[in-house]
């Protein structure tokens, strides 16, 4: 009985032990509850591997591959924070809520993010140089057709865009360093030099900084511009996403000229004021105190009424033994020329992209088409683009990978830009009453009629066929071995292919008033080759507070170059597939040649970071390139930065409610710029000529008439490296979670600057070398400053972005000369921009204008003007200061009357999303900078018969049109008036402007439609909605640097665009 006892007491134990812990659990259970949701980004992307964690607790879970989570949380839980590098962590209040769905906005460089620093990459936190970080996302909004435009609004960029079809733009980083070549050195996966799809970009790293760019040492002194393509991610399911827009782009401003009959009016205005005659006679307005148009222009008269079309002969001498007899029907109304020769353009970007990875390996392939009309007729370009990304872990410790992109595009048509023969000159340049084509139905024109300039629709249509077809072939393979824990080591190899044919075929125009002989044709082929090694060495160890990172490595670079040049003319048929270079019967030239250089580097950088508060930071590169002798062909690049994460500090604590970050840095450097004076300066250089050679290759030297070498070229072994040594600091902070502010101080003086050097005549005609004489100062500040934040229970999110920027560059010694100068190019013998010690390069030259002469008696009064006999001094006449009180204008008067330079330049991002609409704005400004309204010297003078102003006829002093000759805007309307015409303040015009870049609205359909795609995003886009400007010429945006920077002589106007798309993620 007793056993039979002791038996039963264990069960009943158990069951009462089993009672307890089942009622603890179930009570335990009846305290908690299931949420449960998704996480997206601002595109409705769903975010996998985000964390979601229970405030207070270590209770959490990660998002799946879709986005999704689901999550048992205690009963009394109040809030569940989301977090995931590179995005702000959102918390949410549970409040009742079993759903919640988070949309994550990027961290504008997040103390976590990782930057690409050249070579490696680190974490933002830990970076001390200047560098600033255009993300994916961010080009995605802004839906660009090139990268350059994705560096709008940067602060410390400058963006000068050209508006033809396919061009690019010309980037500054942080303004002018040299009067030499200023581009930044670009390097796209490692590969320098190679093109990429905007599309396909993943991220683009500015190196603004010598303590950040001088990892690329010789190259780097204008700036680092790196691109990162799109990549796949670890364990990341197959995404495949489609970007399509259409739309049409369209000339955005004309210039105001005279119609028809105005131009008569001014032609009898200008016959009056200069001979004071009030009969005139003109064979296209006839003879009268009025004109009168006629109906018909012969070569030699004019006629009204009716004419003998069979007298029309189209063909010159050399096609029926007679010369042209053309007979042309005037334009009652006018020739708008510029609305003649623009049109709406359309516009189509097709991008597609497949991305995913598995647990070893990850992969990202693109394929893109463009085909953007040129808003000028028979204009455009298409490029064709594939990319291939793939990264493998083979074993635990090798990687490996691929990164190769191809892309093949053709540009059309006639596009000259910003020039006296682009088709926006010849707009300008043609007189209204002239018709397109004349009664034949063939193109009309200047000759025997009026002035010289060219029918730019003739010009457009027959280069129609003109094209040039580009090649480019780019990437890198490499592979990653950790040898120990800690250690790894990279090999590299990158290539880049290029290669450009162009055809263009110039028709002879026979309406043209200095038309030629025969149609040409020019042929080019241009064939470049570059390849790039890149070893590396990195370490990387934390032991207790402390952080170290070292990377060493070597990188050689060859490049090869070939061009070949050919012409021919005289053709029998005109059709663009016959003109060929094997059927031109006359004038076969042939040219071409070959340059290369090579470059050899070692290099190392440091990195010591001690309790996460104090950064250190020093680098080191020693290049060796062939462009120089060998003497000085090894230049040495170091440079250091410190960083202090004061919010880090313990004495900090107190600030934590307001201040999440804040970093102190500054660096000092130096880089270096090899791209000055070819490839070849350090060497003296001799070319081939057929007949007109000191050096006859048969032996006989001395007398001219040979075939042989002729020197082309002194050289200059001594010459060194342009140097930069660059200082900056700056800090960034985070405030109140929302707020983010960086600001950059910063200095760059440039040495040993090339210039070339000036040589007797007595030496021959060979090229004069480049020296190291020169030095340029060139300082500024960058501004930064970020605000993103919600409203209405987060349905409302927002985020602004202010850049501003500022630099100032002075030559500090030119040439060791006492007032050397350098200047600009010559437009019809005159020259605009130069600088000199102590001025800024370029600026502007020339007299100054203090108003228009009212009367005789103040015209005598004043200073005589060019001349003696002072006779430009009369009433209606330009009044000039007499600079120098010598009481006389001349060229001593002279002095430096504007500048190109902006006194800052700012771009404001506006993105907003509410309820599955989103809204993204870009502004940009330019304030302060002149421009040099060129195009005004043809249209408010005399420099050539052709279009004019409005203001010529209706603002001139005299005119019939101004009762009040105070308030002129030009001097008086006459037909022999040149000296109005030197450089003066007259063309400078303040050039400021604020323009709506982009403004793009979208709505992401999925909401509605519930369909089972990733993603499904309609949008609308407008670029260049308006600009705000005080300039009167098309556009105050010229791309056009170095010497000649702020000349408008006509450029192509910044299109506005229409754009609708769509965004498909499956």
């Amino acid at each position: 009985m007793e056993k039979l006892k002791s038996k039963r007491y264990p069960r009943v134990v158990t069951f009462l032990l089993m009672s307890f812990f089942m009622a603890i659990a179930l009570g335990s259970f009846a305290q908690q509850k299931s949420i449960k949701g998704e996480v997206t980004d601002s595109e409705n992307v769903p975010i996998p591997g985000v964390t979601v964690l229970v405030k207070g607790t270590t209770i959490g879970t990660v998002t799946d591959m879709n986005g999704k989570y689901s999550l048992m949380v205690p009963a009394n839980a109040q809030t569940i924070s989301f977090s995931y590098i590179g995005m702000l962590t959102q918390e949410i209040q549970i409040a009742g809520k079993s759903v919640i769905n988070v949309t994550l906005l990027a961290d504008v460089i997040g103390i976590e993010e990782v930057v690409a620093v050249g070579y490696a990459t680190r974490k933002a936190g830990e970076v001390t140089g200047s560098v600033s970080v255009v993300q994916s996302a961010d080009i995605q909004k802004m839906q660009i057709k090139n990268v350059s435009e994705a560096l709008r609004g940067v602060a410390g960029v400058t963006v000068l865009e050209s508006n033809t079809p396919g061009e690019g733009a010309t980037i500054r980083v942080r303004g002018l360093g040299t009067i030499n070549n200023n581009d930044p050195l670009w390097v796209v996966d490692g590969v320098p030099g190679a093109t990429v799809n905007p599309n396909n970009i993943e991220s683009i790293t500015i190196l603004k900084d010598a303590a950040s760019q001088a990892i690329y040492g010789a190259r780097a002194a204008n700036g680092v511009v790196l691109v990162t393509t799109k990549s796949g991610k670890k364990n990341q399911k197959a995404q495949f996403n489609i970007n399509i827009k259409s739309g049409i782009s369209q000339n955005s401003n004309y210039y105001h000229l005279l119609n028809a009959q105005e131009y008569g009016e001014m032609l009898w205005l200008e016959a009056k004021n200069t001979t004071g005659a009030t009969t005139i006679t003109n064979k296209i307005y006839g003879t009268g105190t009025a004109p009168q148009l006629f109906d018909y222009v012969y070569p030699n008269m004019g006629v009204s009424g009716s004419v003998d079309e069979s007298k029309y002969d189209y063909l010159m001498v050399g096609e029926d033994g007679t010369d042209t007899n053309l007979i042309t029907k005037m334009s009652k109304g006018g020739t708008d020329w510029l609305r003649e020769a623009d049109r709406n353009a359309k516009y189509t970007d097709v991008a597609i992209d497949l991305t995913g990875g598995s647990d070893n390996t990850m992969y990202s392939f693109q394929a893109g088409y463009l085909d953007q009309e040129g808003i000028m007729k028979w204009t455009g370009y298409k490029r064709y683009n594939l990319q291939s990304n793939i990264t493998s872990n083979v074993t635990d410790w090798l990687e490996v990978g691929e990164r190769i992109g191809t892309t093949y595009s053709e540009d059309t048509g006639y596009q000259t830009d910003n020039g006296e023969s682009s088709a926006i000159s010849w707009a300008y340049r043609m007189p209204p009453m002239i018709p397109v084509k004349d009664i034949a139905g063939n193109y009309a024109g200047t000759r025997n009629i009026m002035g010289n300039a060219q029918n730019p629709i003739f010009i457009l249509d027959k280069n129609q066929n003109d094209i040039r077809r580009q090649f480019n072939a780019s990437g890198n393979i490499y592979a990653k071995a950790k040898i120990l824990p800690g250690l790894s080591v990279k090999t590299l190899f990158g290539a880049n292919y290029y290669s450009y044919h162009s055809k263009d075929i110039n028709y002879v125009e026979k309406g043209h008033a200095e038309r030629g002989t025969y149609d040409y044709l020019y042929e080019t082929g241009n064939f470049s080759r570059q390849w790039n090694w890149t070893n590396t060495i990195e370490y990387n160890k934390t032991f207790g507070s402390h952080n170290l990172s070292v990377i060493i490595g070597t990188e050689a670079i060859d490049y090869r170059f070939n061009q070949m040049y050919a012409t021919r003319y005289d053709y029998f048929l005109k059709t663009p597939n016959y003109i060929q270079l094997s059927t031109g019967l006359q004038g076969q030239a042939n040219s071409g040649y070959l340059t290369q250089w090579s470059l050899f580097s070692e290099f190392g950088r440091i990195n010591y970071s001690y309790a996460d508060r104090y950064l250190v930071e020093a680098v080191v590169r020693r290049d060796g390139s062939s462009r120089f002798a060998k003497n000085y062909r090894y230049g040495i690049f170091p440079a250091f930065s410190l960083g202090w994460r004061i919010s880090n500090e313990p004495f900090m604590a107190g600030t934590k409610n307001w201040l999440d970050a804040m970093k102190l840095r500054g660096g000092w450097g130096t880089t270096g710029n090899d791209q000055v004076g070819g490839n070849y300066n350090s060497y003296t250089q001799f070319g081939l000529h057929v007949n007109d050679s000191f050096y006859g290759l048969n032996g006989q030297n001395g007398s001219q008439g040979s075939t042989g070498f002729y020197q082309t070229t002194f050289g200059n072994e001594n010459v060194k490296w342009e140097t930069t040594r660059t200082t900056n600091v700056g800090f960034d902070a985070t405030l109140f979670k929302n707020l983010d502010v960086t600001l950059d101080v910063w200095q760059r003086r440039t040495t040993n600057m090339l210039f070339a050097k000036a040589i007797p005549q007595v030496m021959g005609q060979a090229t004069a070398p480049s020296v190291n004489v020169g030095e340029m100062l060139n300082k500024g500040f960058d501004i930064a400053i970020g605000y993103r934040g919600s409203a209405l229970n987060n349905e409302l999110k927002y985020n602004v972005n202010l850049d501003v920027s500022h630099y100032k560059n002075e030559i500090v010694k030119l040439a060791g000369i006492s007032g050397e100068v350098l200047q600009g190019s010559a437009y019809r013998e005159q020259i605009y921009t130069r600088t000199q010690k102590g001025r800024s390069f370029p600026e502007f030259f020339g007299y100054t204008v203090e108003g228009i002469f009212q009367t005789a008696d103040e015209a005598a009064a004043w200073p005589k003007a060019f001349g003696a006999t002072g006779t430009y001094n009369k009433p209606g006449h330009f009044k000039y200061k007499d600079l120098n009180d010598d009481k006389v204008i001349n060229d001593l008067d002279r002095t430096y009357i504007g500048s190109p330079h902006p006194d800052f330049t700012a771009g404001l991002n506006l993105s907003v999303t509410y309820k599955g609409f989103d809204l993204y704005a870009l502004f940009y400004t330019s304030y302060g900078n002149d421009m040099v309204n060129y195009v005004r010297r043809f249209t408010d003078f005399v420099q050539f018969a052709g279009g004019r102003s409005y203001d010529r006829l209706y603002n001139s002093w005299g005119s019939p049109y101004l009762k009040d000759n105070t308030k002129a805007k030009l001097p008086m309307a006459e037909s022999d008036d040149t000296q109005s015409q030197v450089v003066s303040t007259a063309f400078i015009e303040d050039a400021s402007y604020l323009r709506l870049k982009n403004l793009k609205v979208g709505y992401d359909l999925n909401r509605v439609l519930k369909t089972k795609l990733r993603s499904l995003q309609i949008f609308g886009q407008v670029s260049n909605l308006f600009t705000i400007t005080k300039y009167s010429g098309l556009d105050p945006e010229v791309n056009i640097g170095g010497a000649n920077m702020g000349v408008d002589q006509g450029a192509w106007p910044t299109p506005r665009q229409i754009l609708f798309g769509v965004n498909i993620g499956i």
